[in-house]
């Protein structure tokens, strides 16, 4: 009697936990079809952009845009080409590979908590209480999970829009990766600290040829993911107003410029260098601890429809660039991705290509950093 008792008192508190699951489950749902309305309605804002931009006056001018759509389609026919990843193309879209790369050359990264070959193997319980987590390959948020522990074990995102479990969370990547948005191995690394900045800093993304900066786009993130909440801001290299060059995308200037831009840039242009590519972008954060990389990004996405004098302005830059990289080559320097003399760490787990007796193209070509470029 006294265990059928103490059933029936359990029932109502559970009956309740049970009803808040469900509805903390319909709001998470009700966010992300949301997002997903969110993302397709600017997607059909930046088509309309696009159409603003006359197809004949691209063919008859240098186009930034056009280089960049050339290179999503050179891209594609590379994983045909070059299945054992030797072009430097191929190599950019891993995330531990470019913070290896960067640590190289003496460029601060992120510090890695933790990393799992499967997401079902990701050990929240032994990280600290504010993570962001990722895939090794993916782009876009699709892959990254910035996270703060909350009373009862479970966590949200830094927004504090969302909530998980941790079995959420690895269901999360182990999704993702099913329909091929993402790539393991996957890790943790640290939470970046903004000076005065809120839980996710500002992203500052400059694109870079060959050495040479088109342009840095400014990026305060309000929402994980949530596009619509974002402010932009250009700026060119001495953090000097390019004002909206984006059609269709106004100029933010709350969005402050980083006071750490100068180093940021000559980051980001030896970075340039050392991938050995004619347009590369390098994402880098203004942190507590200084600048530090994000990630290398190969083809930004969207339409990118940018002002006519800008478009062709940074069209140009990259053909210039192009015409130095093979200048360069012919002058000896060595194809490919260059890595630098500076101490690394090991980030990928045992069993990985890149820690194997024969790592084939994974293997780092190690120069000084005056042979990059």
């Amino acid at each position: 009697m006294n265990l059928r008792r103490e059933v029936i008192r359990r029932i109502p508190p559970l009956e309740k936990r049970d009803a808040e699951l469900r509805r903390r489950n319909q709001r998470i749902r009700a966010l992300e079809a949301e997002r997903t309305g969110l993302e397709q309605e600017l997607d059909a804002q930046r088509d309309h952009a696009a159409t603003l931009v006359d197809p004949a006056e691209l063919a008859r001018r240098s186009s930034f845009t056009q280089h960049l759509v050339t290179l999503r389609r050179v891209t594609v026919a590379l994983r045909e080409l070059d299945p054992e990843r030797r072009h430097p193309l191929r190599q950019v879209p891993f995330k531990l590979r470019n913070y290896r790369l960067a640590a190289s050359h003496g460029i601060p990264t992120p510090r890695i908590l933790g990393v799992w070959e499967d997401p079902a193997g990701i050990d929240l319980d032994a990280l600290p209480d504010e993570v962001v987590v990722k895939s090794d390959g993916g782009a876009g948020s699709h892959g990254v999970l910035p996270l703060r522990r909350v009373a009862g074990g479970g966590y949200q995102t830094l927004d504090g829009v969302r909530s998980l479990s941790a079995d959420e969370v690895r269901e999360h990547f182990t999704s993702r990766a099913a329909q091929g948005r993402i790539s393991g191995p996957f890790f943790a690394e640290e939470v970046l600290r903004q000076p005065g900045g809120g839980p996710i800093p500002d992203d500052v993304k400059i694109n870079v040829s060959y050495g040479e900066v088109l342009h840095v786009m400014l990026r305060r993130v309000s929402r994980h993911g949530h596009l619509r909440s974002m402010g932009y801001r250009y700026v060119d290299a001495d953090g000097a107003e390019l004002g909206a060059v984006m059609i269709g995308r106004e100029d933010d200037r709350a969005v402050p410029v980083p006071p750490d831009l100068p180093e940021m840039v000559e980051m980001a242009r030896h970075l340039s260098l050392a991938t050995g590519l004619p347009f590369i972008r390098v994402d880098l954060y203004g942190t507590e601890r200084g600048a530090v990389l994000g990630e290398l990004t190969r083809t930004p996405g969207g339409r990118q429809p940018f002002r006519a004098d800008h478009d062709e302005r940074m069209g140009l830059g990259w053909e210039a660039a192009a015409s130095r990289l093979e200048l360069d080559l012919v002058a000896g320097r060595p194809p490919g991705i260059l890595h630098g003399e500076h101490p690394v760490p090991e980030l990928y787990p045992e069993g990985h290509v890149s820690r194997s007796a024969d790592p084939g193209a994974w293997a780092p070509r190690v120069v000084p950093c005056a042979q990059c470029g």
